[in-house]
Order: structure tokens, then sequence, then C-alpha cells
């Protein structure tokens, strides 16, 4: 009767014993699991952090790129100041009948004055700027005139011209054309020679003007 009683625990231990290693099977196959899920957390957790890291370096450089255009747009470019155009035209509103010697034709119809170098009432030029100018003149002469006349810078002769009219009916305009260098505050003018009778007028209207004309090439 003890025998039995013997075989029989043991049975019952081996039964316990295999229903503990089941539990700890069991155990261990959570455990394992639980790992896997936090290994898993882990790879997730570190893929978010590289992907905020790269997401914070896209920010720095959008940061930098707005920092330099705001930098650019606070630069306030300087103005480059631009040569000044000069130039006038001018023309006679009416007739000269005896200009004389060695006087000075005033052009008082002022129709461009660029620069403000040109004044009609005294047929002078003064020269605004430093440059190079072309001058230019041309005066209606008709029938019996004689003159010649100069264009002056100063006191200096620059160029001329000469009218010799024949013939009862005849008409022409005397013109001379010049370019020269010209400094700030020298004067430009024409007048008839000094010397040289000047015979008749120099006439002017809408069918022919006498004119004075000039403008800036050069710096």
């Amino acid at each position: 009767m003890s025998v039995h009683l013997c075989f029989a625990t043991l049975d019952e231990l081996e039964t316990r014993m295999e229903s503990k290693f089941h539990h700890l099977e069991r155990l261990v196959e959570k455990q394992n699991e639980r790992i896997q899920r936090q290994e898993e957390e882990i790879l997730q957790l570190k893929n978010d952090l590289a992907n905020n890291q790269k997401s914070d370096l896209h920010k720095e450089r959008k940061i930098t790129i707005l920092k330099e255009r705001l930098l650019v747009g606070s630069i306030v470019p300087s103005k480059v100041p631009l040569p000044r155009t000069t130039a006038f035209y001018a023309y006679t509103s009416h007739d000269d009948e005896s200009p004389g010697k060695g006087h000075t034709l005033k052009f008082d119809v002022l129709k461009t004055n660029i620069n403000g170098g040109y004044n009609p009432f005294s047929g002078i030029f003064t020269v605004p700027d430093d440059g190079v100018y072309v001058f230019t003149f041309s005066l209606r002469l008709y029938a019996g005139v004689n003159g010649a006349y100069e264009i002056l810078k100063n006191d200096e002769v620059e160029g001329g011209a000469i009218g010799i009219i024949a013939g009862s009916k005849t008409q022409l305009q005397v013109s001379e054309t010049i370019v020269f260098s010209a400094n700030k505050g020298d004067i430009v003018y024409v007048r008839t020679h000094p010397t040289l009778t000047h015979t008749g007028g120099v006439w002017t209207n809408e069918n022919g003007r006498s004119m004075f004309a000039g403008w800036q090439i050069s710096h």
C-alpha cells in the first residue's frame, strides 16, 4: 500500500513539473513578444528622431534663406547719376535789317533748351558741363546782301561762313557746323564779322529760318 502511494506521488510531481514548464514557456513567449514589441518601438523612435532631425535641418535652411533675403531686401542700392543731356535750338522771330559789324545775333525763339544753357535775350550759350559739343548756325540771306559770320567760344573764333548774294531775286542759307571741346562756364555765340562791312539784313520766316543750335556728344 505504501509503494502505490509513492508512485502516485511521483506522477503527481511529474504532472506538476510539466505544468510549471508549460507556464514558464508561456512566460518566455510573452517576454519574447514584449521584447520584440519594444525593439519595434525603439526602431520606430529612432526613425522618428532621424526624420525630426532632417525636418529641423530643413527648417534651419529655410530660416537661413529667409534671413539672407531679408538682408538683401534691406540693402538700398545707391543710384548712379546718369550724365545730363545738353542741347538747345533757337531761331529769330523777325528780320534783322542792319546787323552792323561785330553784332551778336540773338535767336529769340527758344524751342529746345535742355540743361538751360542758352539765353535767348543775349544770344549766348553758356556751357553747363565739360565735354565735346556740336554747334551749327544757318542764316537766311536775300538779294544784295554781303555778310560774313563767325561762331566764337569765349573770345576765340572757332568757325565762320560768308555769303555774297548777287541778283535781284536770289536767296540762300549760309551755314556752318563745327565740333570742339568746351569747359563749364565757356560761352558760345554767333556774330557778324568785326571788320567786314555787312550789307543788308538777315531774314527769317516760316519759309526759311535763321537759327542757332548746339548739343553735347560726349563728356
